[in-house]
């Protein structure tokens, strides 16, 4: 039992976990990093770059408003217990959890990209392979297996929608004039994979007798591997309606495409010490085939009475299916989850030292998620930068930081950084320390091959060198 508690908080541990993030928060300061740019394409890298795959990184990031150690764990008469022990009540338990518990997960990872400069403007483009996933549960399936006492619980609340794409992109930077820059990058997507529920009913019913439980509703799928030559209206859906057998016939299944646009500017104002920002970034749309196109009715029931001693077995029964509908004439979109991001930064000796402000806003199935990220960001050297981070809101607790480092000179660009990291640990069954008060862990790594410093910076850098020599010794004249 001790074993299967402590595979539980490492898997809570886990969950929230988000590793390589091509999307980190704590970078959107750092001027060397080439992650930036995915948060505001009007922020540019001081060199160019090009990146290639399994080195230059793949991202997972999960949101969520209820997945923390904290609300599943906890701490009794010195040890660690999990929320289904009797030690713990069922209020205190529901009662941290909200009505509708989101979860949003999304993975990015790069094929290739490559950026460089023409004189002034700066040019990105590149491939991805993207995944975006929204899960809500309902909070009595947590009810259901806390309490397990008599009555109907409501599940209807519970729902999935998922998106696979690739997404080529292309985009530039460029002055409008001193103190404003504007970026702009547009993508090709090519759809994958998409799955949505519509759930009309979902229920279980806990009774002295067992736990029976009810579900009906709409399965709606679409797939480059769906074979809609085995789809038959009013069929039970089966694996031989997907075809795997040949790379070759889903590259030639592959009929879903869309259109998305990052959209960003950075303002420099009082000698470039302060400095403000704005993006928009993923708005757009896939269009889905209706000839890789599937709808399912999902209805049935559940049922568990308990375990038969004397067979040695569960007593259960299962009257599930999933029936084909009528095969669709036409296509459907779906919305990308969009961001937006609003920075705000103040440097200091001779911009050595920088305090940044980053809200950071996600929009997905209507339901928006916020919060926001204060940086202090070191750069001692034109190719070496550091920051320290805490993220607010979004349920974070105080004493919870981020940490980065970009070492950026000619030739390479390595990135490293730790979202998250919290600073109280407790041991569980004196065998491993978790993290108690995190919500989340965000890690993230990448390698890229940095090229072409744009002259014109180099130029900068040089005037505002001789423009401070020249201001000293004015100083010192007139003493």
């Amino acid at each position: 039992m001790k074993k299967i508690f402590t595979l539980l908080a490492s898997a809570l541990c886990l969950v929230g976990v988000g590793s390589a993030s091509a999307q980190s928060l704590t970078s959107y300061f750092m001027e060397g990093t080439y992650f930036r740019t995915q948060l505001n394409p009007a922020l540019t890298t001081t060199r160019g770059y090009f990146n290639i795959p399994a080195v230059s990184g793949t991202g997972i990031n999960v949101v969520n408003n209820f997945l923390s150690v904290d609300n599943f764990i906890y701490q009794r008469d010195g040890q660690l217990v999990t929320a289904l022990h009797k030690s713990v009540s069922s209020d205190e338990f529901l009662g941290r959890l909200p009505d509708v518990n989101r979860l949003n997960a999304n993975i990015n990872t790069n094929i290739l990209s490559v950026a460089f400069y023409t004189k002034k403007i700066y040019w990105n483009l590149g491939v991805n392979a993207r995944v975006d996933t929204n899960v809500n549960l309902s909070k009595d399936i947590f009810a259901v297996l806390k309490t397990l006492g008599n009555g109907t619980y409501d599940l209807i609340d519970t729902s999935i929608d998922a998106n696979a794409y690739l997404e080529t992109y292309f985009g530039t930077s460029f002055r409008v004039c001193d103190w404003i820059n504007v970026g702009l990058r547009v993508k090709f997507l090519v759809g994958l994979v998409n799955a949505h529920t519509d759930i009309d009913k979902m229920r279980a019913v806990v009774s002295p007798d067992g736990v029976t439980a009810e579900l009906q509703g709409v399965v709606r799928g679409n797939a480059i591997f769906v074979d809609q030559s085995r789809v038959k209206p009013g069929e039970a859906i089966d694996g031989e309606f997907f075809n795997f057998s040949s790379v070759n016939y889903m590259l030639n299944n592959v009929k879903s495409y869309g259109f998305a646009a990052d959209l960003g500017a950075e303002f420099r104002l009082l000698n470039d010490h302060l400095k403000l920002s704005a993006a928009i970034t993923d708005l757009g749309v896939i269009k889905w085939s209706p000839k890789t196109h599937i709808v399912a009715e999902a209805k049935g029931a559940f049922g568990f009475n308990g375990y038969n001693v004397s067979a040695d077995e569960l007593e259960m029964t299962s009257e599930f299916e999933f029936v084909q509908g009528a095969k669709q004439t036409k296509g459907y979109s779906t919305m990308l989850t969009y961001s937006v991001n609003l920075g705000a930064e103040y440097n200091i000796l001779r911009n050595k030292i920088a305090f940044g402000l980053l809200a950071h806003s996600k929009f997905n199935n209507g339901y928006l998620y916020t919060e926001l990220t204060a940086s202090v960001n070191f750069r001692p050297l034109n190719w070496l930068t550091a920051t320290v981070s805490h993220t607010f809101l979004n349920r974070q607790k105080p004493g919870v930081f981020g940490a980065a480092l970009n070492f950026h000179p000619k030739g390479i660009n390595l990135f490293v950084g730790l979202d998250y990291i919290g600073t109280k640990w407790v041991m569980w069954d004196d065998t491993i320390k978790i993290p108690y008060d995190m919500k989340s862990l965000n890690l993230y790594a990448g390698v890229g091959f940095n090229f072409g410093r744009p002259k014109y910076m180099r130029a900068e850098q040089i005037a505002k060198r001789e423009a401070r020599k020249q201001a000293r010794k004015e100083a010192r004249k007139n003493r």
